[in-house]
């Protein structure tokens, strides 16, 4: 009995190491193909979604910065990795579910605050990633 509980706990912490390990590879993989001229300080999300888990990150987006959204991933029944972005009272503000398809969203807000975006799968089980890249607003740009 206690060999066979040993043998179950070491056979999940390889799945669940396999499974970060296919996350971390997605995000060079990301960063490349999207971030383009926008800076990017090295920071990314990543979680593992299982049966329509959701996955939430608070991020303070500044006035005068234009912000690209990168959200990446890969899911077991092909899903696409869903974004859904709230201000700090849950208010939606955009619902990727409803758009056409895009590699990345780009943002700008007239006033700092705190957004909440939630990343998630319609169907299936995936790895889900975010880079938040950034860059002076053109407004800024065009002053200097």
């Amino acid at each position: 009995m206690k060999q066979t509980l040993v043998l179950l706990l070491f056979t999940i912490s390889i799945s669940a190491a396999h499974a970060q390990s296919s996350c971390a590879k997605l995000i060079p993989l990301c960063k490349a193909s999207f971030i383009e001229d926008y800076s990017w300080d090295g920071r990314y999300w990543r979680a593992e979604l299982y049966n329509g888990e959701k996955t939430e990150v608070y991020y303070t987006f500044f006035k005068g910065l234009r912000y690209r959204l990168i959200p990446c991933g890969s899911s077991d029944e092909k899903s696409p990795l869903r974004m859904r972005i709230y201000n700090a009272n849950h208010v939606p503000l955009l619902d990727t579910g409803t758009q056409n398809a895009r590699p990345y969203w780009d943002l700008e807000l007239s006033s700092t605050q705190l957004l909440i975006i939630e990343l998630y799968y319609p169907a299936g089980n995936g790895c889900a990633a975010l880079i938040i890249g950034h860059k002076a607003s053109d407004a800024i740009a065009s002053k200097e």
